[in-house]
C-alpha cells in the first residue's frame, strides 16, 4: 500500500494511528477502509500538496505515447517533439520517475569541459531523455558509432533516435531501451566520456534500492542519482571524463555522504551552480570529474562568481559536504574556526522533535478551553524568548500523531529552536512549554562544559548562522548539522555573559560586508 500511494510505511502507520485506516493485524489494512481513504481523504485532507496525490495531476501515457509516435512518423522537428513530450508529462509522473529534462544551455555549458579531438573517443549517456546530451555529443565531434545511450522510457528512446537520424541521416545502433542499472552489469567495456542528468529521487522499492546500493557500493546513499553516478564511475576509462547534473541535496545532505566520499577518490575538475530550472523546487549543480590523479584545485562557479577550491577542503568538512558555493576566502575562515579548541553537541545532548498533531485544524484551539495548555510554533521562538502563543492544545496528547517522551517538553530547562529558518534561532525555555513540529528541542548533558543558556546564546550569534549557512547551505535547522558546529567553551573563561563583539575579539575575527576574516 505504501508503494501504491508513493509514501513511506511510517506514513501509513501514522494514518492508522489517526484512525483514517483500519488495520485488523500488523501488516494488513482493511480493503474497505483503504477504498474510503482514497476516495474521501486523498487530495482533501491528505496528500493535498504532494506530487504523488492520486487522481490529480495525471496524464494519459498511452495517448501521449501514440501522439509521440505520430509526430515522429510525420517527421516533425525532433527538438520540438522532445520539448512537447517533456511539457506533457504530469508533475506526479516526473516526480515518480525522477525526470527533470536538462535545458540546452546547461548541456552546452557542461560540454565546455570536453577538450581536444574526440573523433575516436567513446561517449555514454546513461539516461538519454529527449536526447539533448547525445545531440550535443554529435555536434561536438563524437562519431555516431562511438555514441551509446539508454533510457527506460520508450518514448524518450524513440525521440532520441529520431533526432539522431534527423541530424546525421544515419541510425545509431547503440541507443537502447532499458534500465541502465541493469544494463551496466552486462557491459564489459569502459567509456572515455559519460555525461548525463540522472533521475533524481526516482521512487524505487526499498529492496531494489538496497540491492543496487550493495552492487555499486553506495552505502547509505541510495537515491537513484547516487546509484547512477556510482554505476557510471565503474564504467569510466582511466583518464576518462564524467559530467553529471545533480540536485543541490547531493552536495549538502547527510544521506549522500557515502557517495561524496567515493567521488573524492576521483579528480574533481569543476562544480557549477545553475540554480533552478523548469518547475524544480531545488537548485541544480553540475559535477565534472576525471578518472585521473588528483590535481588538488577545483574550478567553482556560483551565480556571478568564479573561484578555485582545494579538493582536500571537502575531506575535512562535516559529513564531507561539498560546500563549493562558499569561496576559498570564506572557507579559510571555516577551517580556522574548526582549528580552534572547541566542543560539539554531538553525543553531548538529548534531542526531541516537536509534536506532530496530524491535523492542526481539528486539534489546535485558538481560544483556551478547559484542560488546554499553550503550544508554540517555530515562528513563536525568538532569540530573546518565546512570544505569546496563538494556539493551545488539550494536555492529553493521545490524539496526536507523534509525541516525544513528555519529560523532554516538561524539563526544567531546554533549548528550543526553529526548524525552518535561514539562520539559527533558539532560546532557553524554562516554562515547560509544548512545541509543534515546526520547532525542535535539545537538552545539554549535565557534564557538558556549557549550559543550555550559554549554548543558546552562542548559536544565536551572527557568526554561528554565517558558519551554518556556509557549511550546510540549508533552510532547515537539522539536529545532525547543529551537532557538528564548533562551540567555543573557553570564551566563558574570559567573559561572564555572551556578547557578539567580545565573541569576535576572543576568536580574533573581524566582520566586514557580511562576512568574516581573521585579524592580521
Amino acid at each position: 500500500m505504501a508503494e501504491q500511494l508513493g509514501v513511506s510505511v511510517s506514513t501509513i502507520n501514522n494514518w492508522i494511528h489517526e484512525g483514517l485506516l483500519r488495520s485488523p493485524s500488523k501488516g494488513y489494512i482493511l480493503y474497505t477502509s483503504f477504498k474510503n481513504f482514497v476516495s474521501d481523504s486523498i487530495g482533501v485532507t491528505k496528500l493535498t500538496t504532494r506530487a504523488n496525490k492520486q487522481g490529480k495531476d495525471t496524464h494519459d501515457h498511452n495517448a501521449l505515447s501514440k501522439h509521440i509516435v505520430d509526430l515522429i512518423q510525420n517527421q516533425q522537428y525532433g527538438q520540438t517533439i522532445a520539448n512537447d513530450y517533456a511539457y506533457s508529462l504530469s508533475e506526479s509522473y516526473r516526480n515518480k520517475e525522477g525526470i527533470y529534462y536538462t535545458p540546452q544551455h546547461i548541456v552546452d555549458d557542461m560540454f565546455h569541459s570536453i577538450e581536444g579531438d574526440v573523433s575516436n573517443k567513446t561517449f555514454l549517456e546513461p539516461c538519454c531523455g529527449g536526447g539533448n546530451f547525445v545531440i550535443a555529443a554529435l555536434k561536438r565531434g563524437f562519431k555516431i558509432e562511438n555514441i551509446y545511450a539508454c533510457d527506460i522510457d520508450t518514448n524518450a528512446v524513440a525521440i532520441t533516435k529520431h533526432r539522431i537520424k534527423e541530424l546525421t541521416g544515419k541510425e545509431c545502433k547503440h541507443i537502447v531501451c532499458g534500465d541502465f542499472l541493469s544494463i551496466s552489469q552486462k557491459i564489459s567495456h569502459k567509456f572515455d566520456y559519460i555525461f548525463t542528468n540522472p533521475p533524481w529521487g526516482k521512487k524505487l522499492p526499498k529492496k531494489d534500492k538496497n540491492k543496487w546500493s550493495k552492487i555499486y557500493h553506495t552505502g547509505n546513499s541510495a537515491d537513484t542519482c547516487s546509484l547512477f553516478l556510482s554505476a557510471s564511475l565503474y564504467m569510466l576509462k582511466k583518464n576518462g571524463i564524467l559530467g553529471f547534473l545533480l540536485p543541490e541535496s547531493f552536495y549538502f545532505v547527510a544521506s549522500f555522504e557515502d557517495i561524496r566520499r567515493k567521488v573524492l577518490n576521483y579528480n574533481i575538475i569543476k562544480m557549477t551552480n545553475y540554480g533552478k530550472f523548469g518547475n524544480l523546487l531545488t537548485k541544480s549543480h553540475s559535477l565534472i570529474l576525471s578518472n585521473a590523479a588528483l590535481s588538488g584545485k577545483i574550478e567553482c562557479e556560483s551565480e556571478t562568481q568564479k573561484y578555485y577550491r582545494n579538493q582536500l577542503d571537502f575531506h575535512v568538512l562535516p559529513k564531507h559536504i561539498f560546500n563549493f558555493t562558499t569561496n576559498d576566502e570564506d572557507n579559510s575562515v571555516i577551517s580556522y574556526l574548526y582549528s580552534l579548541p572547541h566542543h560539539k553537541l554531538l553525543n553531548n545532548a538529548q534531542w526531541a522533535l516537536g509534536i506532530v498533531t496530524g491535523n492542526n485544524k481539528h486539534i489546535l484551539k485558538t481560544e483556551k478551553e478547559e484542560n488546554c495548555v499553550p503550544i508554540y510554533r517555530g515562528q513563536d521562538i525568538t532569540s530573546k524568548g518565546i512570544s505569546i502563543p496563538k494556539y493551545c492544545i488539550d494536555k492529553d496528547l493521545s490524539r496526536c500523531q507523534q509525541v516525544a517522551p513528555v519529560h523532554f517538553y516538561f524539563a526544567k530547562e531546554k533549548v528550543v529552536y526553529r526548524f525552518i529558518s535561514n539562520r539559527i534561532i533558539c532560546c532557553c525555555d524554562r516554562q515547560q512549554s509544548l512545541i509543534l513540529n515546526s520547532a525542535n528541542l535539545f537538552i545539554v548533558n549535565e557534564n557538558f562544559l556549557l549550559t543550555n543558556q550559554q549554548v543558546a546564546d552562542m548559536l544565536n550569534s551572527d557568526l554561528m548562522s554565517w558558519l551554518f549557512q556556509h557549511i550546510f547551505n540549508t533552510y532547515k535547522i537539522l539536529r545532525s548539522d547543529l551537532e557538528q558546529l564548533p562551540l567555543f567553551h573557553k570564551y566563558y573563561e574570559h567573559y561572564a555573559v555572551f556578547n557578539e563583539a567580545n565573541f569576535l575579539i576572543y576568536l580574533n575575527l573581524e566582520k566586514n560586508n557580511g562576512t568574516y576574516r581573521v585579524r592580521r
